[in-house]
């Protein structure tokens, strides 16, 4: 009886053993599939992740090193687009007319849809497209009886300053070449006698000791103001990059309309840092002919005039593109999806900018 009692526990105890091992070499086999999985997971993520890194790097050169097709089509309005680029023909620059092309609120402005659908393949790709200025230039200005005055900044030191005032008949009623102080700024007065109403405003271009260009402009205005519609493109001349072609267009209602255009002078040279031209009693659509510098930058004012009040608009050439002027492509960038950044240098009618561009899949 002992012995047989001693018998079955042992049989018991070895099956409790074999049960304790296999609940044990479970658990160890699940914590393996776990871990498993745990790094294959990351792994095939990084896998598409450097896929859609691929394709944003060509995407990008589509954007920056391509001209499109037709090749000239930014002088087509509108236009069939076959094919998306940006760069200049015969150039490894950008086109500043193809640029000028993709500015928010522009006459003959691409569509961002149509441009999506061009650089969209296996996948639908959203974008936004940035140029911004390798430095900040930030100027303000206060018009009063009997003196107004203008303040400029800059994020760098020991840089050269135009600035201009434009008035509500679009004439230049001040301008100064200077430079900033060793805080980066610049202050200046002029006398005002008279502030009729309408539109003024200033323009900032600012030169770093690198010879690189940045602006700003800000505008104020005296009495009533109105929407008239006033949109405008701004591109070189086709037979003349020492002139520029400023279409414009209204809602109907203006009575006149001007365009000025100024830029950066050397000393002495005031009287050719603009040109300007007024139309009395406009179509709805109009075209400018202007004075225009070989390279570099500009400013372009385009104000109309009506019974109800007085309305400007304002460019920048080449086409600046960023949170203050606006981008091309989405508002803003999506916040549950992979954004691919891809930033170059650009250089565009002898100027730099720095180039960013965001791409993400949609699908």
């Amino acid at each position: 009886m002992i012995k047989r009692i001693f018998k079955n526990r042992r049989g018991q105890i070895q099956g409790v053993d074999f049960a304790l091992a296999m609940i044990v070499f479970m658990i160890m086999f699940a914590e393996v599939i776990v871990l498993s999985l745990s790094f294959l997971e990351p792994k095939y993520q990084n896998l598409e992740d450097r896929a859609f890194e691929s394709r944003a790097e060509e995407i990008s050169e589509a954007f920056f090193a391509s001209a499109g097709y037709p090749e000239k089509w930014e002088y087509t309005y509108p236009g069939a687009l076959n094919s998306f680029g940006l760069r200049k023909i015969g150039s490894t620059a950008l086109d500043a007319n193809k640029l000028a092309r993709v500015v928010p609120n522009s006459l003959y402005e691409l569509n961002y849809e149509a441009v999506k659908s061009l650089i969209s393949r296996e996948e639908e790709i959203g974008f936004q497209l940035q140029l911004r200025s390798l430095f900040e230039v930030t100027g303000t200005f206060t018009m009063a009886i009997p003196t107004s005055s203008i303040s400029v900044s800059t994020s760098e030191t020991g840089c050269s300053i135009w600035v201009f005032v434009i008035g509500p008949t679009n004439e230049v009623i001040f301008t100064q070449r200077a430079a900033t102080n060793s805080s980066g700024g610049f202050e200046v007065s002029f006398a005002t006698s008279t502030l009729p109403n309408g539109y003024y405003t200033l323009v900032v271009f600012a030169k770093n000791s690198k010879g690189i260009f940045a602006v700003d402009y800000a505008q104020a205005v005296r009495g009533t103001y109105v929407d008239l519609a006033l949109k405008m493109l701004i591109q070189e001349d086709k037979n003349s990059n020492g002139r520029a072609i400023i279409q414009a267009s209204h809602n109907g209602s203006a009575t006149s309309l001007s365009a000025t255009i100024v830029y950066p002078y050397l000393i002495g040279g005031e009287a050719n840092a603009n040109d300007s031209k007024t139309i009395a009693s406009p179509a709805q659509n109009e075209i400018f002919n202007l004075r225009l510098v070989t390279n570099g930058t500009s400013v372009v004012i385009l104000s109309a005039d009506s019974l109800l009040g007085a309305a400007r608009t304002v460019g920048i050439y080449p086409a600046q593109l960023n949170q203050k002027f606006g981008s091309f492509g989405e508002v803003q960038l999506p916040e549950n999806k992979q954004v691919v950044t891809v930033e170059k240098l650009v250089i565009i009618r002898e100027c730099i900018f720095k180039a960013v561009l965001y791409l993400w899949s949609e699908s």
